[in-house]
């Protein structure tokens, strides 16, 4: 039945040597195939199934067709000492942000703030990945990605020629969780209606609408659709200014003739922007003092008083990082047809053990 779906659970590890000799199969390298493994496994242990391994197929598809390159080859187009900019040349979008985002912390460690541009990329998971690599070196950690496809509405409009562009932050804590945001600028990303429609589930109706511009609760005709803005005018501002960090400031497809849809157009390349950011926290406080200090704010905001209806105050991340102990411990949770069809491309590829 609808919302049924047969869950089970499947050590992480063994997950990743699935992945990985799936990618190595489809023409990856192996150090490469393993992190965009590794960005796909931590997205499903985090809860964020709709970035984890489910995807691997669509993947794997745009590298059969020729969408994406296999093996990256990414160029230092233009650098000062705390920017840089980069064309990722159609590479592995996990491959293209890691690298970026290690540039980042190699300057901003040097001289205290770092930005890295990034022009063609392709769809690069979860943008926590990339923000939260600042956290070991008592840095915030930034992240905005550009149109991966036509999604959302401008604001008066009845045609989707905007994407939902993520952003993240990342900020260290001392004994709390670190505060970790990463949201996309509609109410939901479309993994997660890819998700609900994988499932036979129905989706909320303040989620999307059909391309008629009908509210909808079907996830096909919402995936198909127009995805609404988070907050309403407020989320299609931040769509903009996202898309203008990531797009316009790196050389990316940002006009919706030149958006490549992540899904349906499997033959073009993407083009995606990306934009990282690191700030050093001891070129403004002793880090010692801002842990402190952000433990003393998480503590203010968990203890304030709950409304009905709740039992407990989250700060941004925190269901995430609480979801990885238990999901590291328990093994991850996976919808069936999502290991029937990693299953499928294991032995398309002749890989034994499949899952």
């Amino acid at each position: 039945m609808a919302g049924e779906e047969k869950i089970v659970r499947v050590d992480a590890e063994t997950l990743k040597k699935c992945c990985d000799a799936i990618f190595v199969a489809a023409g990856m390298r192996q150090a490469e195939a393993g992190r965009v493994s590794d960005c796909l496994i931590q997205a499903d242990l985090m809860g964020m199934n709709s970035h984890g391994v489910m995807r691997v197929p669509a993947y794997v598809r745009r590298i059969e067709t020729g969408a994406t390159r296999a093996v990256s080859t990414i160029e230092i187009v233009k650098e000062s000492g705390t920017t840089t900019l980069l064309d990722g040349h159609n590479g592995m979008g996990q491959v293209i942000a890691t690298q970026a985002m290690q540039i980042c912390l190699d300057k901003a460690e040097k001289d205290g703030v770092a930005f890295t541009a990034v022009r063609g990329s392709n769809h690069f998971g979860m943008a926590l990945t990339y923000s939260t690599m600042a956290l070991p070196h008592d840095m915030i950690g930034m992240v905005f990605t550009s149109p991966a496809a036509k999604l959302m509405a401008p604001w008066g409009g009845a045609d989707p020629i905007l994407d939902n562009n993520p952003f993240s932050f990342a900020v260290p804590s001392g004994e709390e969780y670190p505060v970790v945001l990463d949201m996309a600028t509609t109410v939901v990303s479309r993994g997660k209606i890819a998700v609900a429609a994988k499932k036979g589930e129905k989706i909320p109706l303040e989620w999307a609408m059909t391309a008629d511009g009908l509210p909808t609760n079907d996830p096909q005709a919402a995936f198909n659709g127009i995805l609404l803005p988070t907050g309403g005018y407020k989320g299609y501002g931040l769509t903009v200014i996202v898309g203008i960090l990531s797009a316009v400031l790196s050389g990316a497809a940002i006009l919706s003739t030149e958006v490549t849809d992540f899904y349906n157009d499997v033959k073009r390349p993407q083009n995606i922007g990306h934009l990282f950011g690191a700030i050093k926290i001891d070129r403004f406080c002793e880090p010692g003092i801002f842990k402190a200090r952000m433990d003393e704010m998480i503590r203010e905001i968990k203890n304030c008083r709950l409304a009905p209806g709740s039992e407990h105050i989250y700060l941004p991340g925190e269901r995430e990082y609480v979801a990885a102990s238990e999901n590291q411990a328990k093994g991850i949770p996976l919808a069936v047809t999502v290991l029937a069809d990693l299953n499928c491309l294991a032995q398309k590829y002749g890989i034994r053990p499949s899952l």
